[in-house]
């Protein structure tokens, strides 16, 4: 979504972009920008997220391809994102162009949260690397105030620009009747509804919201109907989540949807009473909370940086990363309609007036303005 955006503000600006991806997703039109995926040359159907065998030969196909393209293509600005920003650093210094570090998180935290590399002394030298591309870099992007302090702790001279992301346009703009649709297709009628939205690697905390689930429902005493409603992630998760929730006799309150399309993303928050944020690990922003924000929905996030640099107590339910805890935030979300009404009211104002399409924008173009000159 936050890669969508970013080249619609571009293409709209005037500037043409070439957007090399991976061979997975389905293609979109926008003003001035050519999309180019790599050769599917596996057969891949899916690419979860977090690092992976499968994402680290992509990788290197990627490089390849881009080493191409620079050959042949006269740019202006080599812009990479995640680890593509190593990418884009190394062909902006082998081809004498300007080249953008976009950090949406720590590569080196990423790697040592998702349990990929263990390795301490190997960890270390990613870090090394992770802070020479960001010194060499022309611009650094960070989406939060918690990346650019790594950065700057990385490489104090670098050119940091914070652009936080802004609420998916569809979280506004969907059908009503799709709301109807999916209440009815996966029978939540008659239920208070907590949902979940993104992928189910550990470091957003799925282990923490299953167990305060399991907490929540032994101690419920009013006889209501609650579901938890899980939105996302690949299928060897949803099993593998769908066997735990099995294991402790949750099951009939637990409803794991799996990946839904972009543009069902506002229904599955709009049929919810309560949205919840359980990232455990990792200080980066998660790109859902704006949308969360812009739901009007009250939100239960866990008391940590990763929610505090932008929600405070007058906008969200906050816990500290115990399940008990978890638990009772979730209870007095979906209990006390005072002040879920009043933090959801003032978490909306505030993504309105903070975080819109206007700001997203104009911090982009200066970034690129102030090395394309």
């Amino acid at each position: 979504m936050n890669v969508r955006l970013l080249v619609q503000v571009l293409g709209a600006a005037g500037h043409h972009v070439d957007l090399l991806v991976f061979p997975t997703g389905r293609d979109v039109e926008l003003r001035n920008v050519k999309i180019i995926r790599l050769p599917n040359i596996i057969r891949v159907h899916q690419i979860q997220a977090g690092p992976s065998l499968t994402k680290l030969y992509m990788d290197v196909l990627m490089a390849l391809v881009a080493f191409w393209l620079c050959l042949f293509r006269k740019y202006d600005v080599i812009h990479g994102i995640e680890e593509g920003g190593f990418l884009a650093v190394i062909l902006s210094r082998l081809f004498g162009k300007a080249g953008i570090f976009d950090m949406d998180s720590c590569i080196s935290d990423q790697l040592k949260y998702s349990g990929f590399i263990v390795n301490s002394r190997l960890l270390k030298y990613i870090r090394h690397f992770e802070g020479l591309a960001i010194r060499h870099s022309s611009a650094v992007v960070t989406v939060c105030s918690a990346l650019s302090e790594k950065a700057r702790c990385l490489a104090p001279k670098a050119n940091i620009f914070q652009i936080e992301d802004i609420p998916s346009p569809g979280i506004k703009k969907f059908d009503r009747q799709i709301v109807e649709t999916l209440i009815h297709t996966y029978r939540l009628r008659n239920d208070r509804r907590v949902v979940y939205t993104g992928n189910l690697e550990r470091y957003q905390g799925i282990d923490l919201l299953l167990a305060a689930w399991k907490v929540f429902m032994s101690e419920k005493k009013n006889g209501k109907p609650y579901k938890l409603v899980i939105v996302g992630g690949s299928t060897e998760k949803v099993d593998y989540y769908k066997k735990a929730v099995d294991k402790d006799g949750l099951a009939n309150s637990v409803c794991f949807v799996g990946q839904r399309p972009l543009n069902e993303m506002g229904a599955w928050m709009a049929l919810s009473d309560v949205l919840v944020s359980p990232r455990s690990e990792g200080d980066n922003k998660p790109l859902k909370i704006y949308s969360y924000m812009s739901s009007g929905r009250p939100i239960v996030a866990t008391r940590r940086r990763t929610h505090t640099q932008v929600l405070d107590d007058s906008t969200a339910f906050f816990a500290e990363p115990d399940p008990v805890q978890f638990a009772a935030a979730i209870s007095e979300a979906i209990t006390d309609g005072k002040a879920a009404s009043k933090k959801s009211g003032m978490a909306k104002q505030m993504v309105e007036k903070r975080y819109g399409y206007s700001t997203f924008s104009r911090k982009l173009l200066e970034a690129y303005n102030s090395i394309c000159v």
